[in-house]
């Protein structure tokens, strides 16, 4: 690993639809870990894991105000949607970061030199998020600047997708070091989609924030598993928004996102033994090679359909929330 630290730095992350620039007053450092390009919800087990190369991506921690060397803070893993960084994720880093938590943002694109996956999905999949957050996790356990009892995940959209993964408990046996775990998830808009059908979820918090009319992402499916989480004595909660779609709490007005897939009508599952995406009415749908990955994504995804931006009313009530909740999780 390679570290360097800067104070009273630019910080420039960029997004697809936006570029962000930010004169940091703060201390930050850029770390460098390793981490796999994967194919494959079966690749992140046991020997299909195995054969994967490494590639060294990168994150940048974001410490609190008046940090104090000497002391443990708890901690924020963060992963951003399918446009890459953006204002209104900063937003939430800075609100995180101000309540006394040390943020990891993940830059899962750019450490492969990726700007965007809207229309692709295939570029960095989500498999490879969802890796990227358990080695980040792997990576600050030991940190002697984290308070590891209390680091968090959170993502929004594809980010959102990798943080509820990250808490389902087969893929936390196979992915994280020894007495590794989240202490709870925070998803904005997550895909609640190719759900394993093996409902073996951690039991610690897990907040979802998302629109009631969210087409790109729908909610029913994140409410249902919600539901069923709590059945089973977990502790999962859903803000939902009414007349609000994907990205709600964005700067941008409501529009036509014509290359997004909606995935409405997506039944996609998980199967729990073989780690394989299925579609129970097509078993010739393969999503571990590229190019049928495509036909499998477009045999149920919709491009043209996709709503996104923000909600006159709710843009800021997952701030309003999340504020509440802060204090609980330090």
């Amino acid at each position: 690993m390679k570290f360097f630290q800067v104070i009273f730095a630019l910080l420039f992350l960029f997004g697809c639809s936006e570029s962000v620039q930010i004169e940091q007053t703060y201390q930050t450092e850029k770390i460098k870990y390793d981490s796999k390009n994967i194919l494959g919800f079966e690749n992140l087990f046991g020997s299909g894991l195995e054969v994967q190369e490494n590639v060294e991506v990168f994150g940048v921690l974001h410490f609190p105000d008046n940090y104090d060397s000497l002391k443990k803070y708890p901690a924020v893993v963060a992963s951003h949607g399918s446009s890459n960084w953006r204002a209104h994720h900063l937003k939430y880093i800075e609100q995180i970061r101000q309540a006394g938590f040390i943020v990891f943002a993940m830059h899962p694109f750019d450490s492969r030199g990726v700007n965007s996956t809207v229309g692709n999905q295939i570029n960095v999949t989500s498999e490879t998020v969802i890796y990227d957050m358990a080695m980040s996790l792997n990576l600050l356990w030991d940190d002697h600047r984290i308070d590891n009892q209390k680091v968090y995940a959170a993502g929004w959209s594809l980010g959102g997708t990798a943080t509820l993964f990250n808490g389902w408990m087969p893929l936390q046996a196979s992915l994280y070091k020894n007495g590794a775990s989240f202490a709870g998830y925070l998803m904005w808009y997550p895909g609640c989609l190719a759900l394993p059908d093996l409902n073996e979820w951690d039991k610690d918090l897990m907040q979802i924030y998302i629109g009631e009319e969210d087409n790109w992402t729908p909610p029913q499916p994140c409410k249902e598993l919600v539901t069923e989480i709590n059945s089973q004595g977990g502790n999962a909660f859903i803000e939902i928004y009414p007349n609000s779609f994907h990205s709600f709490d964005g700067p941008q007005p409501l529009r036509l996102i014509p290359e997004a897939y909606s995935w409405a009508e997506c039944k996609l599952k998980l199967n729990a033994k073989t780690k394989k995406v299925y579609d129970p009415s097509n078993a010739l749908l393969d999503f571990s090679d590229p190019k049928l990955r495509r036909v499998a994504y477009e045999s149920c995804a919709r491009k043209g359909e996709v709503m996104a931006g923000a909600s006159p009313e709710y843009k800021n009530a997952a701030h309003d929330h999340l504020a509440t909740l802060l204090p609980k999780l330090d």
